[in-house]
């Protein structure tokens, strides 16, 4: 080549590898990734990426399980507004182990009741002409966390493998007419 020739290369081959040096040199390796390389990149991702899926549908469960108490403990208030029999004039008489033994035996298991209780409703009974009183319980339930990882950060305390929540519900006790 010429000496003109070269120096016309040099000035549109600015920032390209000299003249002699190829690609695959620049690169090194001819521009692969060694199978060492993609299998330690997996294993610093795969844990974060699991992680991440197991913990969205760990909630998806925790939801679930949720929806299910609260109707257990729906059914479990209404079973007892309607079993509770008023005393004349004086509070309710309720049985937290009825309530209970309800809720554990024929429902869900490991749910307990903590507290049952009637309370005046804010309102008078305007058919039956009395005020009326409210049945108020409160129950727990340990939600079993299912997949491996989330449970270590949703459980409570920490590694149990369980979520224990607490809800309270309230529903009028049901009274004959008596006119």
């Amino acid at each position: 080549m010429t000496a003109g020739m070269d120096r016309i290369e040099g000035a549109r081959g600015a920032g390209r590898a000299p003249v002699g040096r190829s690609v695959s040199a620049r690169k090194g390796r001819s521009g692969r990734k060694g199978p060492g390389q993609v299998l330690v990149e997996m294993l610093l991702v795969l844990p974060i990426f699991f992680t991440i899926i197991f913990t969205i549908m760990e909630l998806g469960n925790v939801a679930f399980q949720v929806i299910l108490f609260n109707h257990a403990l729906f059914e479990t208030v209404r079973y007892g507004s309607m079993t509770v029999t008023p005393s004349l004039g004086g509070s309710p008489n309720i049985s937290v182990n009825a309530l209970d033994e309800f809720l554990s035996k024929k429902i869900l298991a490991t749910a307990h009741v903590i507290s049952a209780r009637a309370d005046p409703a804010p309102f008078d009974d305007r058919q039956a002409g009395v005020r009326n009183n409210d049945l108020v319980v409160t129950a727990t339930y340990p939600i079993p966390l299912i997949f491996p990882f989330s449970n270590f950060i949703l459980s409570k305390p920490p590694g149990s493998g369980h979520r224990e929540i607490t809800l309270t519900q309230r529903m009028p006790i049901e009274r004959p007419l008596d006119k």
